[in-house]
């Protein structure tokens, strides 16, 4: 429906002010995976001449969801200002096009600051100092090495002792350290990455730091592939280094080459997660529901974190936990409840024939939800969904219109 469209939005709009402390429509879009993270990648380096031809559901629903936010920035009284966008690497320095239609490109070329920070003036922002410090932060964004060098040595020589000289040095270094090869360089690099270039990229780019590491993680999971996976150390495996480089078709090949990867938790998580990106739904809650049942505490963890992709799963947990029903409503439970709120997942998810009581609702709810009526089958299903959980069945019988 429209008001939970809009809840999404609305709620993603915040989360990057609370992350990025301002509102960038290119961000929603990456955020509510309209735009890929490889689509973004490839247009900022120049493959891909807009982003267009990339935007999951077309120009005119991309700019229908920024219209939403920029009304809900306006209520959160946000002032707009022009942002324009330009390349990386051996793109760096060209001025991108976001859109060939005027409008979204309008939208995807303006971002949103409190008015407080948007009015607030800096004294000093024309001292060569600050020139040179603004140079140096445009050339790391842009990942160009030769250049960042340059502007260092040029800060460098302005004032010696520059608060940024050290994070601004590590950085540089990071753009000309060599991709690590094989497992031992891979996990000095890793290491190296979270003792340095994390907390330098965080310093100087906030949350331009992202694209920054992006492929300094992928360099990383590309070195530690053929590295087992530690229960013990989850992080030091491929497939976490290519969940922090957003790189989610090789988090997924990674995950799967691990032999009974479909018993260890954490390698689960990141498959659902990779999934989600990679727009397969389905295959995602598929995956979710399995760490409900594999692992309840670790599926609450991962739906309650703020980064949790699913919205509308999200969503559907905490009317869950809202509810006075009886059993209570865990983890076990919820693939049955999540089939209450998304009827449409029981056409395209086959039952888990498991044989616990959470299991068998599921089932019976998948085989409900083909059965609406007041038949013979209907009434049989019913009867066993009371059996196992009288909440679910008043829960189903309220959204049918019926009495229990």
């Amino acid at each position: 429906t429209g008001e939970p469209w809009i809840m999404e939005v609305q709620t993603a709009v915040q989360q990057l002010l609370l992350e990025h402390g301002a509102y960038a429509p290119i961000e929603l879009l990456l955020a509510t995976n309209r735009l890929s993270y490889k689509d973004y990648r490839a247009w900022r380096k120049g493959t891909l001449a807009s982003l267009d031809k990339a935007l999951a559901g077309g120009v005119h629903e991309a700019q229908a969801l920024l219209e939403t936010a920029q009304a809900w920035a306006r209520t959160l009284d946000l002032a707009a200002e022009p942002a324009a966008h330009h390349g990386w690497e051996g793109n760096a320095g060209t001025e991108l096009t976001a859109s060939h239609d005027p409008a979204l490109n309008g939208l995807l070329n303006t971002r949103f600051l409190r008015a407080r920070e948007h009015g607030q003036l800096d004294l000093f922002m024309d001292s060569a100092g600050t020139v040179a410090v603004n140079a140096l932060l445009d050339a790391l964004r842009a990942r160009d090495a030769g250049k960042a060098g340059r502007e260092l040595r040029h800060l460098a020589g302005l004032d010696p002792g520059h608060a940024h000289r050290a994070h601004a040095a590590a950085l540089v270094e990071a753009l000309e350290a060599p991709d690590p090869e094989g497992p031992g360089q891979g996990f000095e690099r890793l290491d190296r990455l979270e003792r340095e270039w994390l907390p330098a990229a965080s310093a100087l780019l906030g949350a331009g730091g992202r694209d920054f590491l992006a492929p300094l993680w992928r360099g990383i999971g590309r070195a530690l592939e053929p590295a087992c996976f530690d229960p013990r150390r989850p992080r030091r495996h491929a497939s976490w280094a290519y969940r922090q480089g957003l790189d989610w078709e090789s988090l997924e090949r990674s995950v799967r080459a691990v032999q009974g990867h479909e018993t260890e938790p954490v390698l689960l998580a990141r498959l659902a997660e990779a999934q989600w990106w990679l727009r397969n739904r389905t295959k995602a809650i598929e995956h979710w529901f399995a760490l409900c049942r594999l692992a309840p505490g670790e599926f609450e963890k991962r739906v309650e974190a703020p980064d949790f992709p699913d919205w509308a799963v999200g969503r559907a947990w905490r009317l869950a936990r809202e509810q006075d029903l009886e059993p209570e409503m865990s983890p076990r439970w919820f693939p049955a409840w999540m089939l209450l709120e998304d009827a449409g997942l029981a056409r395209v998810l086959a039952p888990c024939r498991g044989e616990d009581a959470p299991d068998r609702a599921f089932d019976v709810m998948i085989a409900l939800l083909a059965h609406p009526g007041l038949d013979e089958r209907s009434i049989a299903l019913r009867r066993a969904l009371q059996a196992v959980h009288p909440g679910l069945l008043a829960s189903y019988l309220a959204r049918l219109g019926s009495a229990p």
